[in-house]
C-alpha cells in the first residue's frame, strides 16, 4: 500500500471532491490539471487525448500560448509513445542527457529536462495522457511524485473517460453539423433549391412569419425545422400542427386549448398555441384551416393573444409562426376560401419548394443518399443503381416528390442483396413503366426528340417493307431527306447510294 504525506493526501482529497462536483467538460479537465500541477510542483502540463494515431490537447496550463490548436507540438511524442507502450507512469530525469532521448528532434527542439507522463487506461488501452514538465531543473520529479501521479490517474480515469468520450461524440456532431449544417440535411445541387437555402439562412434569425409553398412531399417540414434550428428560438419548442388532420369539431380546442366544463367532456388543456410559447408553431397545410378558425388565429398573429375555449381570460403566447401549404393561397383568397388579411400576415416571406420533377439533377444524389441511409439502418452495404435504374428514375415524374422517392429506395434496400447492383426487374411498375397484365398502353414512353424520330422512321420503313419512296411520302420529307436521316441514325451505311425501291 502506498503511503502518502499529509500534503499528498490533501491533494488527492481536493481532486476527488472536484470529480464529484458538476463541471462541464472543459472545467472538469482544467480543474483536475490545475490541482495535479500544484500537487507535483510542475512548471506546466497538459492532458492530451489519443486520436488517429496521434495526440490532441484538450487542456493546457502555463504554456507560452495556451491555444490548444498547437499544444501537441509542445510535447515529446517519443515520451508520449513510450508511456502508451509501457502502460505506466514514465519519469524522465533529464531528457537532454538521457541516452534514449537526447538525440530526438522533439527533445532538442523543446529543450526538455524533467518530464512526468502518465497514461489514463481503460480496458488495457490508454485513451489519454497527463503530461507534466519542469524545464528548469533536472530530476525534479521524485519516486514519490511518480507514485502520487499514478494514484491521481487511478482516481480520475473513470470520470475523465466518460467526459472525454462524451465530448468526442459532441465534437463529431459539431463536425457533422459544420459539414451539413449549411443545408440542414437538404441535399441539393439544383439552383432553385440553393436559392431556397440562401433565403432560409437570411430569414431564419428574424421573428417574422414564413409561408412555405410546395407540393406534397417536397420537404416543407424539413425547411420549417431548419428555420427553427437557425433562429433565436432554437432552444424552445417547435410544435407541429397538421391543420388537415384535426377534426372540425376539435380544431379550436386543439389550437387554443380549453377549460374544464367548456363543453361535454372538456378538460383543462393548454392547447398547441400555448405549448409553442417561446418557440415556433408550424402550421402544416394551413390552407385546410376553416374560416372561423382563421379569424381567431389572425388575432394570435397580430397580438399574440388568445382565449381558451370556454374562458374569457386573455392569454399570451410568444411564438413565431411558420406555415406551409400545397394550395395556391392567392387563388384561395380570390375564391373566398382563405382570409386575405391572414394571408398577408403569413406571407412576410414566401419560400417556394420546387417539385422533384424540376430537380432532375438532384435525383441520383438523393436516391444514393436514401439507399445509404436505409441500408445503414440494417447495418449493411447499400445496393447500387444500374444505368437502367438511373434512366428509370429520370424518366419518372415523381408526383409524390422526395417522399415517393424515399419509399421507393427503402423498398429496394429491403429486396436487393447488399452491395450489389439493383436489377431492373425489381423496380416497381411505376418506375419501370411496366403495364399490369392485360392493360393497354395509353401513353408514349418518355424519350428524346432524336430517339422518337429514329423510332418513327424505323416503324414506317417496316410498315412499307423498306420502300423508301413510300416511307418518305408518309413522313412528309423527300427521299434525299430520308436517306440523310437514315445515315444520321445509323440505319444504312454512309456509302449507301443504291436506288430506292419503287
Amino acid at each position: 500500500m502506498i503511503e502518502h504525506s499529509a500534503e499528498d493526501e490533501r491533494a488527492l482529497y481536493r481532486i476527488a471532491r472536484s470529480l464529484l462536483q458538476e463541471h462541464d467538460y472543459g472545467d472538469l479537465l482544467t480543474h483536475v490539471l490545475d490541482l495535479t500541477i500544484q500537487a507535483l510542483r510542475a512548471d506546466r502540463g497538459c492532458i492530451v487525448v489519443r486520436e488517429n494515431d496521434g495526440y490532441r490537447a484538450t487542456v493546457a496550463r502555463n504554456f507560452r500560448n495556451e491555444a490548444l490548436s498547437e499544444r501537441e507540438r509542445d510535447i515529446s511524442t517519443t515520451i508520449a509513445n513510450t508511456t502508451v507502450r509501457e502502460g505506466k507512469v514514465l519519469n524522465v530525469g533529464d531528457a537532454l542527457t538521457a541516452d534514449d532521448l537526447k538525440s530526438r528532434k522533439s527533445v532538442r527542439r523543446l529543450q526538455l529536462r524533467s518530464v512526468l507522463c502518465a497514461p489514463l487506461i481503460v480496458r488495457d488501452e490508454a485513451f489519454a495522457l497527463v503530461y507534466l514538465e519542469n524545464r528548469q531543473v533536472s530530476n525534479h520529479f521524485q519516486e514519490s511524485d511518480q507514485q502520487l501521479l499514478s494514484e491521481i490517474c487511478g482516481l480520475v480515469t473513470p470520470r475523465l473517460h466518460i467526459a472525454i468520450a462524451t465530448e468526442s461524440a459532441r465534437r463529431k456532431l459539431r463536425e457533422l453539423a459544420a459539414a451539413y449544417g449549411d443545408n440542414d440535411g437538404i441535399l441539393t445541387a439544383h439552383p432553385a433549391m440553393l436559392q431556397v437555402l440562401e433565403m432560409l439562412a437570411k430569414i431564419a434569425p428574424t421573428t417574422l412569419p414564413v409561408l412555405i409553398q410546395g407540393e406534397t412531399g417536397t420537404g416543407k417540414e424539413l425547411v420549417a425545422r431548419a428555420l427553427h434550428r437557425r433562429s433565436a428560438r432554437a432552444n424552445g419548442p417547435m410544435v407541429v400542427v397538421d391543420c388537415g388532420a384535426i377534426p372540425l369539431t376539435l380544431i379550436e380546442s386543439e389550437l387554443f386549448g380549453s377549460v374544464r366544463g367548456a363543453y361535454s367532456g372538456a378538460s383543462d388543456r393548454v392547447g398547441l398555441i400555448g405549448s409553442a410559447n417561446r418557440g415556433t408553431l408550424f402550421l402544416d397545410e394551413i390552407g385546410e384551416l376553416p374560416l372561423e378558425a382563421q379569424t381567431r388565429f389572425l388575432r394570435v398573429l397580430q397580438t399574440g393573444e388568445f382565449h381558451r375555449v370556454g374562458s374569457s381570460r386573455v392569454e399570451r403566447a410568444d411564438l413565431r409562426i411558420i406555415a406551409a401549404t400545397k394550395r395556391d393561397l392567392e387563388a384561395e383568397v380570390e375564391q373566398g376560401r382563405f382570409r386575405d388579411d391572414l394571408y398577408f400576415r403569413l406571407s412576410s416571406f414566401v419560400l417556394r419548394m420546387p417539385p422533384l420533377r424540376e430537380r432532375k439533377s438532384d435525383l441520383v444524389l438523393l436516391a444514393n443518399h436514401l439507399l445509404r441511409a436505409y441500408a445503414g439502418r440494417y447495418g449493411q452495404a447499400p445496393p447500387r443503381l444500374s444505368s437502367e435504374g438511373v434512366r428509370a428514375l429520370l424518366d419518372h415524374s415523381f408526383p409524390g416528390n422526395v417522399r415517393e422517392l424515399e419509399f421507393a429506395m427503402a423498398s429496394l434496400v429491403a429486396v436487393c442483396p447488399p452491395g450489389e447492383e439493383i436489377p431492373f426487374s425489381v423496380l416497381s411498375d411505376r418506375l419501370s413503366r411496366r403495364k399490369p397484365a392485360g392493360a393497354k398502353s395509353d401513353e408514349i414512353p418518355v424519350m428524346s426528340l432524336s430517339e422518337m424520330e429514329k423510332k418513327l422512321i424505323v416503324t414506317v420503313l417496316r410498315q412499307t417493307a423498306d420502300n423508301r419512296t413510300h416511307a418518305a411520302k408518309i413522313l412528309g420529307i423527300s427521299r434525299e431527306g430520308l436517306r440523310t436521316k437514315m445515315q444520321k441514325f445509323g440505319l444504312v451505311p454512309s456509302s449507301d447510294t443504291e436506288a430506292d425501291q419503287e
